[in-house]
């Protein structure tokens, strides 16, 4: 019981130690109707998936906003269409920022997340969001990327016919 709360206490404080993410903002907001905004964490496998869809959403008109998971707690979300969180499993359960940041937010329809871990594959059990797992394979950052852009772009697309 000690030894798997140390180990729980080590996960907990190494996933908080790692370096943040830079915020970075593509277009204008005031220009685009379309807004994602792309919440995450700090691995070579994140940064290849947030690089693609970074790339991906620029052809298509989308104001991007890219924040650390750390700023979900102050990151106003109404004018986003969707909202894409990539963070770690740890010991079988997300990030808790992640969580409580699902748990608050309104409009669980926009929300896509993906999770990522060695074995852990935690999805949350709230309606309405979407959610998938992956292992942190660099040669499958590519894939995972272009089915998160589609899921963006399906958002986006509907928020248009919405009268």
């Amino acid at each position: 019981m000690i030894r798997q709360l140390l180990i729980g206490m080590s996960l907990v404080v190494w996933g908080c130690a790692s370096q943040p993410v830079e915020t970075i903002e593509s277009g204008l907001p005031a220009a685009s109707d379309k807004k994602v905004l792309v919440a995450t964490q700090n691995s070579k496998f994140k940064q290849a998936v947030v690089s693609e869809i970074y790339d991906r959403l620029n052809q298509n008109a989308i104001y991007l906003k890219i924040i650390d998971v750390n700023g979900l707690k102050s990151q106003s979300t109404a004018e986003f269409s969707a909202i894409v969180i990539i963070n770690r499993c740890m010991a079988g359960r997300p990030d808790p920022r992640v969580e409580s940041f699902i748990d608050r937010e309104p409009q669980k329809n926009k929300i896509i997340v993906l999770t990522t871990g060695i074995q852990d594959s935690w999805k949350p059990d709230t309606p309405g969001v979407d959610a998938m797992t992956s292992a942190s394979v660099l040669d499958k950052s590519d894939q995972i990327a272009r089915s998160i852009v589609e899921r963006v772009l399906a958002m986006a697309t509907s928020k248009d016919s919405t009268p």
